[in-house]
């Protein structure tokens, strides 16, 4: 049943708990008995497919694996976007990155977009949030509608201990029959992936690799940039410190459920564990979370709530952003007017209902744009993805290497190197058709091709310089060398459960599949809900984002 909303929402509120696709009510059995709490737990940086319940062979998560024998899975779960602060806002507030106009570093929520913990509130709820700050600082409006709220700076191995023995002195802190909704951020499996010495050892982590950098935010930006080399075996050790630090987070949540357990509030309480997005180790050429691949957007979700006595998996695509209208259906609070995201709450009673979705993703890496849908059709989950780089009039700048789309048996460009002369390769398909040495004169370049249609080609080059070092000019960009000719656009279009490392593109061979994709991304624009905007960072936080290497 839909309560009243409190009088500041009321206007940004719909009349009725319509709106988002549903069951139909006679056939569908009783939703999971209403629960007296609601602990969200988002443990950034954790990809799906590092977690024992989804299909990992290493035993990283012992305890979530023993509770989804009793909860509800959602088997494709996608974050909209591999960002901290945009992500977990589309989990507040139900909306796309594009409607709540949210970007890093300063953007800010707008006041008139409802939060999930104003919406706990305003219902009467105690509300509490624990996050390890950078991204997560309650400036940018997630600490808006809660009663209690930290975001103390990282420190690295100490601080998932700390954030969730704070959720449980909030939880030992309430009255008999309150209401409650409580929320918990750790950044413990994020880069510099620091597992306490008894869980690496667990996970059987090796030593370092001769010479590997550590993985500090800074260093796996600096890679991803092309100043720092990085090769496969320091990103397997990379992968195991990550996994190991998985281990370490389940430990922590094991010992929060002991918690809830000892205070009686299991059996009254709804539990989703989630993440804000994944992570990459070289599956395609870079490092931390930077691409709209599988790695980067597929996240667990588990629900454990009253009622549900049985595993429950729902394969069906679903976002991030259904976040909030599954938890506001599930405590019969308003929705608010607008929302992306679809309440999930009749799929934890009736998980074999059919559930049709197309999950958004988009990303803004530098220089460019990435656009991403996902979706469910005959037995497959196919991804489109549009990568463009934006264009100036004389070319486009390049880091490293660019990847992009060319049709014909010849590549014609045109390229001038950056301080000084540099040795690109040309790759097709993957393989190096040819070399060629640029000066700081445009030189053209026609390089035959095997033979004609689609080619995904790669121009790289090892290294590159900082434009305000080397250049002089106000721009902080790694340039290596300049093109024009092509279009610097690419499609790609994956089967991910046959294929899911993304390692085979079919878009030339599902021209249907490709077309009808091509379509749902044309039709999906998101327009902001409210303008956000924007605030100013203290040097406590601009330290911790630089730590974190998102500065």
């Amino acid at each position: 049943m839909c309560r009243a909303a409190a009088p500041l929402f009321a206007a940004l509120f719909v009349a009725a708990c319509g709106g988002a696709p549903r069951p139909d009510p006679a056939a569908a059995p009783p939703r999971p008995a209403p629960s007296r709490g609601f602990v969200l737990v988002s443990i950034d940086t954790l990809r799906a497919d590092r977690v024992g319940a989804w299909g990992y062979g290493r035993p990283t998560t012992p305890f979530l694996d023993r509770l989804a024998a009793r909860a509800a899975l959602f088997e494709r779960a996608y974050s909209p976007i591999p960002a901290t602060l945009p992500a977990h806002l589309s989990m507040f507030t139900g909306l796309e990155p594009g409607q709540h106009d949210v970007d890093p570093p300063s953007g800010v929520l707008a006041a008139g977009i409802p939060t999930l913990p104003e919406l706990f509130r305003a219902a009467g709820y105690r509300t509490a949030g624990h996050s390890e700050g950078g991204y997560m600082a309650g400036g940018y409006g997630f600490a808006r509608g809660f009663e209690v709220w930290t975001d103390s700076e990282y420190s690295a191995d100490s601080d998932v201990e700390r954030t969730f023995g704070r959720g449980a002195e909030f939880l030992r802190g309430l009255a008999p029959g309150e209401r409650f909704f409580l929320f918990l951020h750790t950044y413990a499996v994020h880069d510099p992936y620091a597992p306490a010495p008894e869980f690496a050892a667990a996970l059987g982590v090796g030593a370092r690799p001769p010479g590997a950098p550590e993985p500090t935010g800074e260093n796996l930006a600096a890679f991803n940039r092309g100043e720092l080399a990085v090769d496969a075996d320091t990103a397997r050790w990379y992968s195991d410190l990550y996994d190991a630090s998985v281990r370490q987070v389940d430990a922590a949540l094991e010992r929060l459920w002991g918690e809830i357990e000892r205070l009686g509030l299991a059996d009254e309480v709804t539990l989703i564990v989630t993440a804000d997005h994944g992570e990459e180790f070289l599956e395609h050429g870079r490092l931390a979370h930077t691409q709209i691949y599988r790695e980067n957007l597929h996240v667990p979700l588990l629900v454990l709530s009253p009622g549900i006595d049985a595993p429950r998996r729902i394969g069906a695509p679903v976002g991030l952003v259904d976040l909030l209208p599954t938890l506001v259906d599930l405590a019969g609070l308003e929705r608010p007017a607008v929302l992306a995201g679809t309440s999930l709450a009749p799929w934890l009673g009736r998980p074999e209902l059919p559930l049709d979705r197309v999950v958004w993703a988009e990303n803004d890496p530098p220089g460019g744009r990435e656009e991403s849908v996902l979706v469910r059709r005959d037995g497959e989950t196919w991804q489109l993805l549009r990568a463009r780089s934006e264009a100036e009039p004389d070319g486009f700048w390049v880091s490293r290497r660019i990847r992009f789309d060319h049709r014909g048996a010849r590549l014609d460009f045109s390229a001038v190197a950056f301080a000084g002369p540099r040795e690109v390769e040309v790759r097709a398909d993957g393989r190096t058709v040819a070399t060629v040495n640029l000066t700081g004169d445009w030189s053209d370049h026609a390089i035959p091709l095997p033979g004609d249609g689609k080619h995904a080609i790669e121009l790289a080059t090892p290294d590159c310089r900082v434009a305000r070092e080397a250049g002089g000019w106000d721009d902080d960009r790694c340039l290596s060398f300049k093109v024009r000719g092509p279009a610097p656009d690419r499609v790609e279009l994956y089967a991910l459960d046959r294929d899911p490392d993304s390692t085979t593109d079919l878009s030339e061979r599902q021209p249907a599949r490709l077309r009808e994709l091509t379509a749902e991304l044309a039709r999906i624009r998101h327009q902001p809900v409210a303008p956000s905007g924007q605030a100013d960072l203290s040097p406590a936080q601009l330290r911790q984002l630089e730590a974190l290497g998102y500065l």
